[in-house]
């Protein structure tokens, strides 16, 4: 079993992912965390000296790589959805969960590190910033997911259940 999540920065891919895969007793990867390890720097370094370009070419080795892997869960980057060959390869999935956010819901969860966000960090405008990069990726989510769990006003075990029902 492979089960990948999607959805946009704050909806809670990370938290959900990692009590998922307890649940699950699968292992789990965060994305993020694995090219931050990788590349022996963080996401925002990365972002800041090598630039978006080069960021989203390791993620897209990076998930060609774990899509060749059993019994995961894995937490993609926000951004993900961004290359046409990512969406390719992720549509060809049976288990793409798309974590559904608002904005409010986003916010709500990005507000205390915004430092570690490279496209929300330096914005004057954080709800038109989030407003206009969701509406950007949105229908994109929406494409290459199986299935789609709406996170607003939920907790993580509230999220983990319903995928549960979906997965089992």
């Amino acid at each position: 079993m492979r089960i990948i999540l999607v959805g946009f920065m704050g909806s809670g891919k990370t938290v959900v992912g990692k009590k998922l895969s307890k649940k699950l007793k699968l292992k789990f990867v965060d994305m993020d965390e694995e090219i931050e390890i990788k590349s022996n720097s963080s996401v925002e370094k990365i972002f800041e000296e090598k630039g978006e370009e080069y960021f989203r070419e390791k993620e897209s080795n990076l998930l060609k790589e774990l899509l060749s892997k059993e019994n995961v869960v894995i937490s993609t980057g926000g951004g993900i959805i961004k290359e046409n060959k990512n969406c390719e390869l992720l549509k060809k999935e049976k288990c793409v969960i798309f974590l559904d956010a608002n904005e409010q819901t986003i916010i709500n969860n990005v507000s205390y590190d915004l430092n570690k966000r490279p496209l929300l960090k330096d914005s004057y405008n954080l709800h038109e910033t989030i407003n206009n990069l969701l509406s950007q990726r949105y229908k994109r989510y929406n494409k290459i997911a199986k299935i789609k769990v709406n996170v607003n006003n939920k907790n993580v075990d509230e999220v983990v259940s319903q995928i549960l029902v979906y997965t089992r």
